[in-house]
């Protein structure tokens, strides 16, 4: 009998409903065997034959039964990984965890996808982690590793510089491990590759502060600069100077040829402008065929000098679409602090003398000091 036992219970760690019913099958035959041979188990009846076999028929659906509900239950369990690791994989997230003690970092597999590192390669050197991370990102991952070695929570973005030298932005989610004394003895977290989205955020700021058209700041930038630059020049007890510029005859260039033609002309007029001004220098478009440029820490020689400059570097002629066009500036100039304290009155300023500029027959600059003498 314990033969006929053994058989069932070996059969289902097969895992197989074909050997669970052979086997089933071969107990049942061997049990009958046993009824008849007289010699082995003369005590049986047939009723406790029937009895016999009816156990091994219910042992036998039991066990294919469970069979059925534990494969079903590893194909659910198997299932919902793949398509964890899907999901994880389609959104560049990566699991990990830090041990404490042995300073040993593991991450999923999505880890080379994000960094071009493998899994094995964090192993091997345990400092590598610290030297993915982008040398201006540093201090601030070290902020954020003291506050979770004190039981913290911490969500951090950084830069990372990747295998191939790509630079990537992640945000880091970490949950301390602690023991019963509250010291952690363990980091889990996650990380998810956040360069779609940094990218798209700078692309809206950028939009946000600039012109579309010539990419040069715009009014709102303009504003903000005006402020930065104002407080440093009352510090320093330094001037500055607002430059009003507008495009002379660009309204007729536009009615004529379009505003196809116009959108290139402005274009160029502001690669011009901008290479004509030094690194501290600031431009901006305002609207239409208008700029403005602030400058600091000046003389009025050397704003002469600069408004000189543009002047000469509209004298060569435009090429656009086989059009050969010639358009000068008319520059008005304000100057910080005598013709004006705040950004409005000094722009002011600096509108009228262009306009004074333009009645003297354009193509030149003039100073908001010489209104009164021209009154």
């Amino acid at each position: 009998m314990s033969i006929i036992w053994f058989t069932l219970i070996i059969s289902s760690f097969y895992e197989n409903y074909k050997v669970i019913f052979l086997s089933g099958i071969y107990s049942i035959i061997l049990s009958i065997y046993f009824f008849y041979n007289k010699g082995q188990i003369d005590s049986v009846s047939y009723t406790d034959l029937i009895y016999l076999i009816l156990l091994e028929i219910f042992i036998i659906i039991h066990m294919i039964l469970n069979l059925k509900i534990n494969k079903n239950a590893r194909m659910e369990e198997k299932k919902n990984e793949e398509l964890l690791k899907s999901i994880l994989d389609s959104v560049n997230i990566v699991s990990w965890n830090f041990d404490v003690e042995t300073k040993e970092f593991t991450f999923s597999e999505g880890i080379n996808k994000i960094s071009g590192y493998k899994k094995q390669d964090f192993k091997e050197n345990i400092n590598l982690w610290r030297e993915v991370v982008h040398p201006k990102d540093r201090e601030n991952i070290k902020k954020a590793i003291k506050d979770i070695y004190n039981g913290k929570s911490k969500v951090v973005e950084t830069r990372i510089i990747t295998k191939k030298g790509l630079e990537k932005w992640i945000q880091i989610r970490t949950i301390p491990n602690v023991d019963n004394y509250k010291k952690v003895i363990g980091i889990n977290g996650v990380i998810i590759d956040i360069t779609d989205r940094k990218y798209a955020e700078e692309k809206i700021k950028y939009m946000a502060y600039h012109d579309v058209l010539t990419e040069l700041p715009n009014r709102i930038h303009f504003n903000n600069q005006f402020i930065k630059i104002l407080s440093e020049v009352k510090q320093k007890n330094q001037k500055m100077a607002v430059l009003f510029i507008d495009l002379d005859k660009f309204k007729n260039i536009n009615d004529t040829l379009g505003h196809n033609m116009g959108d290139l002309l402005l274009k160029q007029a502001a690669n011009r402008l901008k290479k004509s001004l030094r690194e501290t220098d600031f431009i901006c478009r305002i609207g239409g065929d208008e700029f403005i440029i602030l400058l600091k820490d000046i003389t009025k020689e050397h704003v002469k000098k600069l408004a000189q400059r543009i002047v000469n570097t509209f004298k060569d002629p435009f090429i656009l679409n086989k059009h050969i066009l010639f358009v000068t500036p008319s520059i008005g100039i304000s100057i910080y602090p005598d013709n004006g304290i705040d950004i409005e009155t000094l722009i002011k300023n600096a509108d009228d003398a262009m306009y004074l500029a333009k009645k003297k027959g354009k193509n030149n600059y003039q100073f908001f000091d010489s209104i009164k003498e021209n009154i």
